[in-house]
């Protein structure tokens, strides 16, 4: 498992720490947004499974849009990255590989919400950022 996160610090990491701290610049408070990403995003995956299941493309454009902004603010960046092409595919109502790219949305939220959930998470975030300069 350390080595693990070893090589995700190494790539794209589920967190830009670099972003998220320029902009709040408060530990305390990129940690509340993190906790009120956990318990609000998870409606938004079930919402954006069920648009896209039935290839509702406004439904798809709707919660892959709020996502995307969730996901930014906490400087998710690869996560926002997958729920703008899901956003992108609903507002030029193109359902033909939005299973795949829901996939994609699904995997990185998992990745996500396990490094949310590890209580040292912000730690690896910096070791992250710093192994980016």
């Amino acid at each position: 498992m350390d080595q693990q996160k070893n090589n995700m610090e190494m790539t794209d990491y589920p967190v830009d720490w670099a972003d998220v701290y320029g902009r709040i610049g408060d530990e305390d408070i990129i940690a509340e947004f993190a906790a009120s990403f956990l318990k609000n995003s998870q409606t938004l995956i079930l919402s954006l499974k069920s648009a896209v299941n039935a290839h509702s493309t406004d439904q798809i454009e709707l919660y892959a849009h709020a996502l995307k902004g969730s996901a930014s603010n906490i400087g998710a960046i690869v996560l926002a990255k997958a729920a703008w092409q899901l956003e992108k595919a609903g507002s030029e109502k193109i359902v033909r590989d939005v299973d795949e790219q829901f996939a994609v949305v699904e995997q990185e939220y998992a990745t996500l919400k396990e490094l949310f959930e590890s209580p040292d998470w912000m730690e690896h975030a910096k070791r992250a950022a710093e192994a980016k300069i």
